[in-house]
């Protein structure tokens, strides 16, 4: 059962697990406190995540790339190209290509985030940025409004929001035909300590359901040695979800309107997928760094 892939192959795939593989998850950026009633609040920041599944992930797509090249044989069929592959070296790759855009062990994020508060205590807002946009809405459950007030916060924060995949889904979707696309649902609780007018401290849980899409053999094509009805048990998924489930830590310093603030996210990712008829599992543990300036008025 061989198939043809590009003559370049070997080298895009070196180059998609060295870069990085899709857009991070956003940075929350929050306080605990949603927007006054009436005004608008402002935050322009980035964020890099590296999680543990990185280093094997960049070391298993180079010795992938490296043992594809010895391991091409000539196509029966002319008109598929000088060059093919048997299905079992090809599965490594796809093995790669999937753990590397759906638990994103090397990614980066920077966006600017926008929000309103429409009453007291109920804020909307949305964020654009490097590969990702969204939309959400933030309730302060708990503690003053009044930003001039110290004092305990809470607040829930839900939405939605798209990334891409970068690097690795620049060559999913050119040289091999495919289609890669995540959608993130997303919800945060948000507890702060307001001092003074001059510093925040803020701590709380976070989860995010990715919904994936992921196509990375659509229409490379297979010679089958079976009947017809074959090719519709391609055996790879072509959707599915993996799981975020971790924490948010930081804080900010400023003066009333205008903060910088600093948080650390960790995420653990839970999913899997069948790819060529196995079944894989993604588990990885995630550390994402972000920095932003946020203004109110």
């Amino acid at each position: 059962m061989p198939l043809t892939l590009p003559r370049a192959f070997p080298l895009a795939l070196v180059t998609a697990l060295l870069a990085a593989g899709c857009a991070a998850p956003n940075f929350v950026g929050q306080t605990g406190r949603v927007t006054p009633a009436r005004s608008f609040r402002a935050s322009l920041g980035a964020g890099y995540q590296l999680n543990t599944s990185a280093a094997d992930v960049v070391r298993s797509g180079r010795k992938v790339a490296e043992t594809l090249r010895s391991k091409g044989v000539s196509c029966v069929d002319p008109s598929q190209g000088p060059t093919c592959w048997n299905v079992a070296d090809v599965k490594p790759v796809v093995d790669a290509a999937y753990r590397f855009a759906l638990v994103a062990p090397l990614a980066s994020t920077m966006q600017v985030q926008a929000h309103y508060g429409i009453v007291d205590r109920l804020e909307v807002g949305g964020r654009l940025g490097s590969g990702n946009k969204g939309l959400d809405v933030g309730w302060q459950f708990l503690g003053p409004t009044d930003r001039a007030e110290p004092g305990w916060a809470g607040m829930l924060s839900a939405g939605w929001g798209t990334r891409d995949m970068g690097t690795l889904g620049s060559v999913i979707e050119s040289l091999l035909r495919g289609e890669a696309k995540l959608t993130d649902w997303q919800a945060t609780m948000i507890f702060g300590r307001q001092f003074g007018e001059f510093g925040h401290f803020f701590v709380g849980p976070r989860y995010i359901m990715s919904r994936w899409k992921l196509l990375v053999l659509p229409d490379i094509p297979i010679i089958y040695d079976a009947s017809e009805q074959q090719k519709a048990l391609l055996g790879t998924d072509a959707s599915g979800t993996i799981h975020h489930v971790g924490a948010t830590i930081g804080g900010a310093v400023g003066y009333r309107y205008v903060f910088l603030g600093a948080e650390l996210n960790l995420l653990q990712s839970i999913g899997g997928a069948r790819i060529l008829f196995d079944q894989k599992k993604f588990n990885s543990f995630g550390v994402m760094p972000a920095v932003y300036l946020t203004g109110t008025y």
